[in-house]
C-alpha cells in the first residue's frame, strides 16, 4: 500500500560553463553555441536542467543514486519489482545564464494505477534566489509489480493518440542520425552514473545484452537531447531562443552504434500558442519507437508521430 504524498522539498544545484559543454558534448551537439565557451551566442542547451536533479551541486564523480536524486523522498509503494523511466516534459520558463547557483524544488505530485503496475510523476521547479522560476519539469516513472496503489494527485502528462494524429502522410522532416560509440561515457558525466549505461557486466544482469544509452541523452535522459538537437537543427536552425517546451514518451531503450530516425508532421490546422506554434514529431532507433511532443517559436504547426 502506498502512502500519503511526501510533499515538496528544495535542495540546491549549481553548474558552471564547463558543466554546459560535457553536457552538450554528451548529446552529440558539435555546434560552437554550444561547445566553445568564446563563441559570441555560446548558450547553454535547452534541454540541461535535466542534469540537475542527478548532479546537483556537486563537481565529482558520483555514487548511483545520486544523493540529490535520494533527496527527494517517495511514498513506499507494494511489490515494485523494477522503475523504469517513462518519460518526461521540460518546459523553459526563462533562458539560463552560463554558471550559477539555484534551488531544484519539488518532489511526487502523482501516482496512479496503470496497467500491471503504477505511474509516478516527479514535478520540479529550477528557481533561483528571488523565487523566479526557469524551468519546470515533470518525470515520469513506470513501477512494474506496484499492486495496492493509494492512488493521489492528477495526471500532468497525457499520451496521444500517434497512429490517429499521423495516418497516411508522408513526414515533412526526416533526419538520421547514427548514435557515437561511447556516447554514454561522456553523457554520465552530467551526472548520471548508473552503471546500466557503461559496465557491460551490470547491464547483463539487468537484462540486457550490452549497456544502454541514457534515457535523457537520447531517447530517454541523453536521447532526450539528442531527439531535442535533431529537432532543433531541422526546425529552427539549431537556435536554442526558439525553444519552448519538450514532452517525450520513452518507449525503448537505445544501443550506442544504432542509427536514430527522426520524422516530423505538419499539422497546419492545430492552434497556434501564445510562445509559437505546436511542433510535433517522432524518434525512433531501429526498430525502437519513441513519441514526442514540443513546441519551438517561430516555426510552423507539426502533428505528433512515429
Amino acid at each position: 500500500m502506498a502512502g500519503a504524498p511526501p510533499g515538496r522539498r528544495s535542495e540546491p544545484v549549481e553548474y558552471n560553463t564547463r558543466d554546459l559543454i560535457i553536457y552538450a558534448l554528451g548529446i552529440g551537439s558539435r555546434d560552437l553555441r554550444y561547445v566553445y565557451e568564446k563563441d559570441p551566442n555560446f548558450a547553454a542547451f535547452p534541454t540541461f536542467p535535466v542534469a540537475l536533479y542527478y548532479k546537483g551541486s556537486s563537481y565529482d564523480v558520483l555514487p548511483f543514486p545520486s544523493p540529490i536524486l535520494e533527496a527527494f523522498p517517495v511514498p513506499a509503494v507494494s511489490g515494485v519489482k523494477v522503475w523504469l523511466d517513462a518519460g518526461i516534459t521540460i518546459e523553459r520558463c526563462r533562458p539560463l545564464p552560463a554558471g550559477g547557483r539555484f534551488t531544484l524544488e519539488g518532489g511526487v505530485a502523482s501516482l496512479q494505477p496503470k496497467g500491471k503496475g503504477a505511474l509516478m510523476e516527479k514535478l520540479y521547479d529550477v528557481k533561483d534566489d528571488s523565487g523566479a522560476v526557469y524551468y519546470r519539469m515533470v518525470d515520469v516513472s513506470y513501477l512494474v509489480g506496484a499492486h495496492d496503489i493509494e492512488a493521489f494527485g492528477e495526471t500532468l502528462t497525457k499520451p496521444k493518440d500517434v497512429a490517429k494524429a499521423v495516418g497516411s502522410r508522408a513526414p515533412k522532416l526526416r533526419v538520421e542520425e547514427k548514435m557515437e560509440a561511447g556516447i554514454a561515457s561522456i553523457y554520465r558525466l552530467s551526472g548520471d552514473y548508473n552503471p546500466l549505461h557503461v559496465d557491460p557486466g551490470y547491464a547483463k544482469t539487468a537484462g540486457y545484452d550490452h549497456p544502454i544509452v541514457h534515457g535523457k541523452c537520447a531517447l530517454k535522459k541523453s536521447t532526450l537531447g539528442h531527439a531535442a538537437r535533431m529537432l532543433m537543427d531541422g526546425l529552427a536552425g539549431g537556435d536554442q531562443r526558439r525553444f519552448k517546451s519538450l514532452q517525450l514518451r520513452y518507449a525503448a531503450p537505445v544501443l550506442a552504434g544504432q542509427t536514430l530516425i527522426l520524422e516530423a508532421w505538419e499539422a497546419p490546422d492545430a492552434p497556434e500558442e501564445p510562445l509559437g506554434p505546436r511542433v510535433g514529431c517522432g524518434v525512433g532507433c531501429e526498430g525502437a519507437g519513441m513519441e514526442a511532443v514540443t513546441r519551438a517559436r517561430g516555426c510552423k504547426t507539426w502533428e505528433i508521430g512515429w
